[in-house]
């Protein structure tokens, strides 16, 4: 049922378009639009692109179907997950420009694929099943790059699309392997539980080491957008010097853990430099932001920084009573999937019973 929607949505915006520019040409209609040509029928045609998209990558709340097709053989998952999965985020890359005709449209996206992608990460660590937990994970990073195109960041979203396909291909067909490991070796829990004034510093040095590479590199180079997203990713980095900075963590942990936030941010402006010169003159820059881009930047540091905070303090609140019905109900996904079931029961095929197969 979400795979015909997401045709429909598709089929939609292709019609749309074609009444609209007279062509169905991607090339053509992308240069009428950058030579100033965006008839009234555009932002509703970007808003079938969004909504197939949403679709076809699992947004919410319309994700349940990817992770309920985990009986399949792994090498098909990951297939799904380092390929199919990919189709709408590339149709967005690829209709770049009739995206960024309708700025509410990339603020729906900021807003789904922002929530997508706390919702599902927070929800893969409480899985117990290998594939399950990467299943919620291929949602948090589509998640993720819904919200990059949202700001008008296509080509690192078009970057994010090969990394994640590579991992995540990597992570599927490791599965087995991984549970293996897991049950012959006994791994050690955290060398050290940090504090709260360990975490307070660990989140202050990421952020340092981050405007040095960024100075390096040259702020005036980057949009506002981009500058944004990348103290997202180095504060999902934080987490891991919190725990090289805890009183009782060995030096060495601690060198190699700002290490890893340092090489962070050279990777980070390194591969944006990149995509953006491979890509030049073929997707859009990121727009000037307004208000409300303003907004939703600051609402999009803001949630990802409270969700990586609360990541990094974990061990210190992981026991609390509350936090075990926190567990319980991200388990079961926020019960989303149930919710979503129930709706469309009434639509779903009815099982023939064993009486009327046998006969």
């Amino acid at each position: 049922m979400t795979s015909r929607l997401g045709n429909l949505a598709l089929l939609i915006a292709v019609l749309l378009l074609a009444f609209g520019y007279g062509t169905t040409d991607i090339a053509a209609i992308s240069e009428a639009i950058r030579d100033g040509a965006s008839p009234a029928i555009a932002p509703w045609a970007a808003a079938m692109l969004v909504l197939a998209a949403l679709v076809q990558s699992a947004q919410f709340p319309l994700h349940s179907w990817l992770t309920e097709v985990m009986e399949t053989p792994t090498p098909v998952s990951a297939l799904l997950h380092a390929g199919v999965i990919n189709a709408g985020g590339f149709l967005l890359i690829r209709l770049a420009d009739v995206i960024l005709l309708s700025p509410a449209i990339m603020a729906v996206l900021v807003m789904v694929g922002g929530f997508t992608a706390l919702l599902g990460g927070l929800t893969m660590l409480t899985q117990s099943a290998v594939k399950t937990s990467l299943a919620w994970s291929t949602i948090a990073q589509m998640g993720f790059m819904m919200l990059q195109c949202g700001l008008g960041l296509f080509p690192i979203a078009l970057l994010h699309i090969v990394a994640h396909s590579l991992y995540k291909a990597h992570a599927f067909l490791s599965a087995g392997s991984a549970v293996e490991q897991v049950a012959k070796v006994r791994r050690p829990g955290p060398i050290a539980i940090p504090s709260g004034a360990a975490v307070a510093r660990s989140f202050l040095v990421a952020l340092l080491l981050y405007g040095l590479v960024g100075t390096f590199f040259g702020f005036d180079s980057k949009s506002p957008q981009a500058i944004a997203l990348g103290a997202v990713l180095i504060l999902g980095v934080a987490y891991l010097l919190a725990q090289g900075l805890a009183d009782t963590a060995p030096k060495i942990l601690t060198q190699r853990t700002a290490l890893y936030s340092l090489l962070a941010g050279i990777a980070y402006f390194a591969l944006q430099t990149i995509a953006e010169w491979l890509t030049q003159g073929t997707l859009p820059p990121a727009p000037e932001p307004r208000p409300l881009e303003w907004a939703l930047l600051t609402l999009v540091v803001l949630s990802f920084g409270l969700v990586a905070i609360a990541q990094a303090m974990f061990p210190l609140w992981a026991y609390h009573p509350a936090a075990a019905g926190l567990r319980v109900h991200l388990s079961n996904g926020l019960y989303i999937n149930a919710v979503f079931d129930r709706l469309v029961g009434g639509w779903a095929r009815p099982r023939q019973s064993k009486k009327g197969a046998s006969q």
